[in-house]
């Protein structure tokens, strides 16, 4: 069986602002009883995460899930720069933010390389209307993200759009959902 996940994403967030917002999640989370304080091997990669805590079903629109049957059940906080993808499950579209042109056929690879390690050019020429923007404005299907703070939910099923958009309003900033399997 595999694993599957649901990370949300600020894309407008700043490095420098993403640790003190996760700190604040992390927080606002343990004192709804939605995550356990202390961090165990509950998520898949690094860093450790946070096992779901008596209350995880608050957040989910599927109650029923039981979710302390798993192994790889957490909640983990990323507060680095990163791509966050659908977990190498293949790309529909890449869609130009101007014209709409699916340029998935460009290439891209370099510029996502550049845009991570804010070297070189992080631009993509669209193949329809000539126009250059940076690789993280144009629209990835299935849904990818680009940032510096993220909330990856291991093997928690549909998150329920109320709490969303509380945490929305406690970050401020609208968090982009992509959902992936390993």
């Amino acid at each position: 069986m595999s694993d599957h996940y649901i990370s949300l994403v600020s894309e407008k967030l700043s490095s420098a602002n993403s640790k003190k917002t996760a700190e604040k999640i992390v927080q606002f989370f343990i004192e709804q009883k939605i995550i356990e304080k202390k961090l165990t091997d509950c998520v898949l990669g690094s860093p450790n995460g946070h096992a779901p805590d008596k209350n995880y079903r608050n957040a989910l629109e599927n109650t029923e899930l039981d979710l302390t049957k798993l192994q790889t059940n957490g909640v983990q906080f990323i507060t680095e720069k990163q791509v966050f993808d659908n977990g190498g499950n293949g790309l529909e579209e890449i869609k130009c933010p101007n014209c709409g042109e699916n340029n998935i056929e460009n290439d891209w690879g370099d510029s996502l390389d550049n845009w991570h390690s804010g070297t070189d050019s992080d631009k993509i020429k669209c193949q329809k209307c000539g126009t250059e923007n940076s690789v993280t404005e144009f629209e990835f299907k299935p849904t990818w993200a680009f940032g510096h703070f993220g909330i990856t939910f291991w093997n928690w099923t549909k998150l329920d759009p109320k709490f969303v958009a509380e945490l929305e309003k406690i970050i401020g900033t609208e968090l982009k959902s992509v959902y992936g399997r390993i």
